[in-house]
């Protein structure tokens, strides 16, 4: 199992956090690090617990399709979404948005992966590759959120 957390101070109030970081489509704006090229909602109606959408993500010289489906939505404060890729890494996102001290917002990012078969002897190596990409998603993130 593949575990790493990070815990991100940004300017917004938790409703507009919120807001953004739920609009899924929006997250190729933040998370190029990570290699998300798109996103695209594959179900209608208004996001919550059941809600399902497919991230593109391109690493290491290949592309992949991740399903995600959002199972727990308890707005402004927390979400979280269950994904499965092309290649059978199954992962675990979870965001909990606490008003911060002051004014703002303190974020808990928290991911779960557990790489399937062999990818596993790989996990030290997966673990450093999304230490270094959230490092950038948040900075951006923060860049992003304090522009609108």
């Amino acid at each position: 199992m593949i575990h790493v957390q990070r815990r991100v101070r940004l300017d917004p109030p938790p409703p507009d956090v919120f807001a953004y970081l739920t609009d899924v489509e929006r997250i190729p704006e933040w998370q190029a690090e990570a290699g998300i090229k798109r996103v695209t909602r594959t179900d209608s109606g208004p996001m919550g617990v059941g809600s399902t959408f497919r991230m593109e993500r391109h690493a290491q010289g290949r592309t992949a399709g991740i399903d995600a489906t959002m199972t727990l939505w308890e707005p402004p404060h927390r979400f979280a979404f269950d994904t499965i890729d092309d290649s059978r890494f199954v992962g675990r996102f979870d965001t909990k948005l606490d008003p911060a001290a002051g004014g703002g917002t303190d974020l808990i990012w928290t991911v779960d992966m557990q790489p399937p078969g062999l990818w596993r002897l790989m996990s030290p190596v997966i673990r450093r590759a999304i230490d270094k990409a959230a490092d950038v998603d948040f900075a951006n993130l923060q860049q992003k959120l304090a522009r609108n």
